[in-house]
């Protein structure tokens, strides 16, 4: 193991869910009720709602990391491994890989299978990035990843037999005044093209004021690495995008107010990005969403938004894209944990100061999941 690997807990589940209880006990968690009758609220009887999903969730405390997993009897794992704290999980088919982010900048392929009963020699290779790198997201193209560094002058290409680069891009002349990254929040791979989202700002070291010039959005040849076409975005402070309907959706977070928060103004929000004549337009604003996007994801047409008002207050939106229609998530305070939504599932990482919960939002309504003693508040989470 490299010496810059912490701890891990980590697995994978694969079940058809009567219950929530496979994602409960992904989390390490098992479903649970209470005895409130509110329809907006969250909902009393999860196991009622029936899914069908693999996952797998990271948990942390900012000092310890653990990656739990459900075994083949739909049974949570009592051991496991330890990552860096500060880890996120991606799935490739039937791969799992762990980024440790800023700290410890690796990337590990883990062998699901083999993790109840080999623990840490489930890890088929751990790959070292430069110091400081901070990989933030991973997208695969044949046997090859890229790798979005937010805080590096590049993107690289790894090769997912052994980890290794095969393939380095400088980002570098797309960082703002005085710095040396663009800070890439998000990639996105498709139709042979690797589209890199660039948030691009500066900070004074001394006060530790922000300027924030717009997004970029910089795409390339996935094959080649070659710089294709560069579009300007709307908003500022972008964290996230994704593909619709042939156009891109990008999510932007916008500054931070005077309480390091953000406002509900149409300064940020949704934007729509039509690539053929690479125009922009802002189709959800911040006003309508109550503030700016933390996080984004989407499920074909409907997409789940993180809607940061400052720290602790991170309701959960549900947006029609192609409505424009915004409803408010009932039952989530806190969404900083992780979004993740895919054939109808969604689950929520809700981290909310001692009463941090998993959720599996269903029908627009908030599944809670107890979480029992000893596990980790939900960080990140992955879904086959």
């Amino acid at each position: 193991m490299n010496k810059k690997m912490n701890n891990i807990v980590a697995g994978v589940a694969k079940q058809s869910f009567a219950a929530v209880a496979a994602v409960a006990l992904a989390f390490g968690l098992s479903a649970c009720g209470d005895d409130s009758s509110s329809s907006t609220g969250p909902q009393d009887d999860p196991e009622k709602v029936e899914v069908s999903l693999t996952g797998v969730v990271f948990g942390s405390d900012y000092k310890t990391g653990e990656l739990r997993w459900i075994d083949k009897d739909g049974k949570v794992s009592k051991k496991g491994v330890s990552f860096f704290q500060d880890s996120k999980v991606v799935v490739n088919g039937a791969d799992l890989y762990v980024m440790e982010r800023m700290g410890a900048d690796n990337i590990s392929l883990v062998d699901p299978e083999k993790l109840e009963a080999e623990g840490e020699k489930a890890v088929v290779w751990q790959a070292s990035l430069d110091d400081g790198a901070n990989p933030v997201d991973m997208v695969f193209d044949g046997e090859n990843a890229w790798v979005a560094l937010q805080n590096a002058d590049s993107l690289v290409k790894i090769s997912t037999v052994d980890g290794k680069v095969v393939k380095s891009v400088k980002t570098g002349k797309f960082a703002y005044e005085g710095e040396t990254s663009p800070y890439v929040a998000d990639i996105e791979l498709n139709d042979g093209k690797l589209y890199v989202l660039m948030q691009r700002y500066t900070m004074d070291p001394e006060t530790w004021a922000t300027t924030y010039p717009k997004g970029l959005l910089a795409i390339y040849d996935a094959s080649t690495g070659d710089l294709k076409d560069t579009v300007q975005l709307l908003k500022q402070n972008p964290t996230a995008m994704v593909f619709f309907d042939g156009d891109i959706y990008v999510a932007s977070q916008g500054e931070y107010n005077d309480s390091y928060g953000t406002d509900a103004d149409d300064k940020r929000g949704i934007e729509k990005v039509n690539l053929k004549d690479k125009k922009s337009e802002l189709v959800v604003s911040g006003e309508k969403l109550g503030g700016g996007v933390y996080a984004f994801v989407a499920d074909k047409g409907t997409a789940y938004a993180a809607v940061y008002k400052g720290y602790g207050d991170v309701p959960l939106a549900k947006i029609d894209l192609s409505a424009k229609k915004v409803e408010k998530v009932e039952g989530i305070a806190d969404a900083e944990g992780f979004i993740a939504a895919k054939d109808g599932v969604v689950l929520v990482g809700d981290r909310s100061f001692e009463a941090e919960k998993a959720y599996l939002i269903k029908d627009g309504k908030a599944n809670a999941l107890e979480q029992p003693e000893g596990a980790l508040a939900p960080y990140s989470v992955a879904l086959f």
